[in-house]
C-alpha cells in the first residue's frame, strides 16, 4: 500500500514543502510557505495537507557536527510538535544539514550566468531543500525496508 508524506524545510520567514510516496520513493518539491505572518504557515499547510492527504509528515531538522540542536535545531522541533498536534499526523525528523547548500548548487548550475533573480531564489531554494530532506527520508526508510527483507 502507497504512502504519501510531506516534507518541510523549516526556516524563520519561509518553509519549503515537497511531496512523496514511498512506492516509487520519489519527492517533488511543491512550494513555499510564509513564515513570517501574523498568521503563521497554518493556513497554507491545511490547504497542502487537505490536498494531499499525507500519512506522515517529515521535518528537516540542522544538526551540529557534534550533535548539539541549535536555536533553528529547537524552532524546528516546536514546529513538527504543533504539526502533529493540528493535523494529528505521525511526524518524523530527518538531519537535514547541508541541503539549502546543496538546492542553492543545484540552483546555480541550473541559472545562466549574470541572472540574477534573489527573491524566486530564495523560494526555489527552500522548495529545493525540502525535495532533498523527503528524498533522503524515502531513501532511509527503502534501505531500512531492504535490510529487513535480508
Amino acid at each position: 500500500m502507497s504512502r504519501t508524506f510531506i516534507g518541510f524545510d523549516f526556516g524563520t520567514k519561509r518553509i519549503g514543502v515537497a511531496t512523496g510516496q514511498d512506492v516509487t520513493g520519489t519527492a517533488q518539491a511543491i512550494g513555499t510557505v510564509s513564515n513570517s505572518g501574523k498568521e503563521g504557515p497554518w493556513t497554507e499547510i491545511k490547504a497542502l495537507i487537505d490536498e494531499w492527504r499525507p500519512d506522515g509528515l517529515v521535518v528537516g531538522i540542522p544538526l551540529t557536527s557534534i550533535d548539539s540542536e541549535t536555536e533553528l535545531a529547537r524552532a524546528a522541533r516546536n514546529f513538527a510538535a504543533k504539526l502533529n498536534t493540528r493535523y494529528n499526523l505521525p511526524v518524523d525528523f530527518i538531519d537535514e544539514t547541508l541541503t539549502s547548500i546543496a538546492a542553492e548548487q543545484i540552483i546555480s548550475s541550473a541559472t545562466v550566468p549574470g541572472k540574477r533573480f534573489i527573491k524566486k531564489r530564495e523560494t526555489l531554494r527552500d522548495q529545493i531543500a525540502a525535495e532533498l530532506i523527503l528524498q533522503t527520508y524515502l531513501n532511509h526508510q527503502l534501505n531500512c525496508a531492504d535490510a529487513n527483507r535480508d
